[in-house]
């Protein structure tokens, strides 16, 4: 039996090897002929690693373009090619591998089936400018926008962190000029805090654009303090004595009242400010008196100017220079003493003339119907007489010289 077997094998041994393999070639034409090998094109997206590579050198990189793709045709099986996509396949640039620092080679790789397919092209590179890094460091400003409500006003405004790291291209990171945070205190009656984005401006107050630059920081925190305001007077006052023959007539100053703003229980304490007496030195002055008095300074703790413009008092101090000026005093109020018995003095006229001396504002005050005075006539006999008039003057006036009446001494 297994004689039999054997030689049904050994017989035509050739023949049948031959058979064999012509039927593997068929199968494999067959095959080739329904499935073929084909090539098609796919773009991918690049992957970049290593970008320290770059930054250690104390430089950065764009990508030309902004173009981080690639494109490379592929070969393989029609059945598997075409449910292929760009997505099964890797793309990485790897930028320690930079040449000329201007272009990084693309390695492309296959995701899937790596032994069936063939990638054609793939010699690839992506294009690159490198340019100087810069880092520095920028104090954050911070600051509020809008109107607070009625009543309120923004009192300190701070931020934390308050120090922002940037680097970027040396071109756009020397051009900043200063970093603000600002937080919105629109109709707000108590203190806020938001987190903001820090924005960065040139120094003619254009903001930056952010995208090619990188910040240890995304957002900070702004706080601002509402406080509430009331309208205060104020309250001059002054040392020392004008020169003789001088006196202090007014003090004004402009505005006189002045907005501040305060915590509640601080402003409900305040109702003037009061300047102290040594601002205002009046001592031996021979005029008027002009000076900007800073009051800021003079305010009490907790208190602030709404406006800190305002600070700054136009003062007034008026010293007025004594004068005289001539009355008519009616002769009915002129006493004569001292008259012989059975005899009375006559006056020529209804009024005598009189020069008294004393400041303007005094003087324009007096009432010439109310001044009296009084003659003595001792020893005097029947006649015309010309004596002194003594005039009877409250403390700011006085008589300029020596003041006569011309008078008749008549028997009644």
């Amino acid at each position: 039996m297994l004689k039999k077997f054997g030689s049904v094998v050994t017989n035509n041994f050739g023949l049948k090897v031959l058979s064999i393999i012509f039927a593997i070639i068929m199968w494999l034409v067959v095959v080739n002929i329904d499935d073929p090998k084909i090539t098609k094109t796919f773009t991918t997206t690049v992957s970049i690693t290593n970008e320290s590579a770059i930054s250690d050198m104390g430089k950065y990189y764009e990508v030309v373009d902004g173009k981080n793709t690639v494109t490379f045709a592929v070969s393989a099986k029609r059945s598997l090619i075409e449910d292929l996509s760009g997505s099964d396949f890797k793309a990485v640039a790897d930028m320690s591998l930079i040449e000329d620092l201007s272009r990084v080679p693309i390695e492309i790789s296959a995701l899937h089936y790596t032994n069936q397919i063939s990638i054609i092209t793939r010699n690839q590179y992506l294009d690159v400018t490198v340019g100087n890094l810069q880092t520095q460091s920028f104090i954050i400003v911070p600051r509020d926008s809008g109107t607070p409500a009625s009543g309120s006003v923004v009192g300190s405004v701070s931020v934390s962190p308050n120090v922002l790291k940037v680097s970027g291209p040396a071109e756009i990171v020397s051009t900043i000029d200063k970093v603000t945070a600002t937080i919105d205190v629109s109709n707000m009656s108590m203190d806020i805090s938001d987190n903001v984005i820090p924005k960065l401006y040139d120094s003619g107050g254009a903001e930056i654009d952010t995208t090619n630059l990188s910040m240890n920081l995304s957002t900070v925190t702004v706080s601002a303090e509402i406080l509430n305001t009331k309208e205060v007077g104020l309250n001059f006052q002054t040392t020392g004595k004008p020169a003789d023959g001088y006196q202090l007539t007014s003090v004004s100053y402009e505005p006189e009242t002045v907005q501040v703003k305060g915590a509640a229980e601080d402003l409900n304490k305040l109702d003037m400010i009061t300047i102290p007496k040594d601002v205002l030195d009046i001592s031996d002055a021979e005029g008027d008196i002009t000076k900007t008095v800073d009051i800021s300074s003079y305010l009490p703790d907790g208190v602030e100017l709404v406006d800190t413009a305002a600070k700054d008092i136009s003062v007034t101090v008026e010293i007025e220079q004594a004068s005289t000026k001539v009355f008519d005093m009616p002769v009915a109020n002129i006493t004569v003493n001292n008259l012989k018995s059975g005899y009375e003095a006559e006056f020529e006229g209804n009024t005598v003339k009189v020069i008294i001396a004393g400041f303007a504002s005094d003087l324009n005050n007096l009432d010439a119907s109310k001044l009296t005075g009084t003659i003595d006539a001792s020893g005097l006999k029947e006649g015309e007489h010309t004596l002194a008039l003594k005039l009877d003057l409250p403390d700011q006036y006085s008589a300029s010289g020596t003041q006569t009446a011309t008078f008749h001494i008549v028997k009644k």
